[in-house]
């Protein structure tokens, strides 16, 4: 008889952090001896161990088909893709930086970065193209985004779109006023908090032209005219 097949031993447990959103939820990792990884909870005090789709999901790019390895080049530009290593690829790029800089000025080469990028990262990317680079040309998608959103709400309220409190006041707080947020999608671990904090008896207030899972677990949906 043939029995069922052992599970594959755990090799290690690595405490980490979701790196979708501004919630940084935390969360394990486990590798297994096949070299599989998997998403586990973690009792953090941001999300008491919750995740999002996304954060449950975030180790299958990990292990995926398609996941790019190692650089791929092309000799010219009617030429198909080919693997090559991280030499010919740097110097592939740094030729093509030289040769824009030498014939259009320091300026014409620019940084693109991204706001899922940590402080760490973002700093050292500016140090980069202001320093090795010499480019004045840095900028990332928050611009398009983040950025804008933050500029209107400091004119409105004097206040970035942060929270100047911790999660852990929402509970305790009688009345919330919620406008055109549906944390219910964005953040669905910071539900928890709403949830505790009707629970008490404070009200929830969402102001949104939207019927939206958070509008829809709200003591009152404003449904104005967008």
């Amino acid at each position: 008889m043939h029995g069922r097949p052992e599970a594959a031993p755990i090799l290690d447990l690595h405490p980490t952090h979701c790196p979708y959103c501004a919630l940084q939820c935390g969360m394990h990792l486990r590798q297994t001896a096949s070299r599989k990884w998997s998403v586990e909870s973690r009792d953090f005090p941001t999300n008491k161990g919750g995740l999002c789709q996304k954060g449950w999901t975030a180790a299958e790019l990990l292990d995926h088909p398609e996941r790019l390895l190692t650089p791929l080049v092309r000799d010219t530009r009617s030429d198909a893709l080919r693997p090559t290593d991280w030499d010919e690829a740097l110097d592939r790029i740094a030729g093509a930086i030289r040769r824009t800089q030498e014939s259009y000025g320091r300026d014409a080469v620019g940084v693109f970065g991204g706001g899922g990028l940590t402080n760490e990262k973002a700093y050292q990317l500016g140090k980069f193209a202001r320093v090795a680079l010499r480019t004045s040309q840095i900028d990332y998608n928050g611009r398009f985004c983040m950025s804008s959103a933050a500029a209107a709400s400091i004119k409105a309220f004097g206040v970035d779109r942060g929270m100047p409190f911790p999660l852990a006041d929402i509970p305790n707080a009688e009345t919330i006023l919620l406008m055109g947020s549906n944390a219910a999608e964005t953040m669905p671990p910071v539900m928890q908090y709403f949830q505790a904090q009707k629970s008490r008896g404070g009200a929830l207030i969402v102001v949104d032209p939207r019927l939206t899972p958070t509008a829809a677990a709200a003591t009152l949906h404003l449904q104005i005219t967008p």
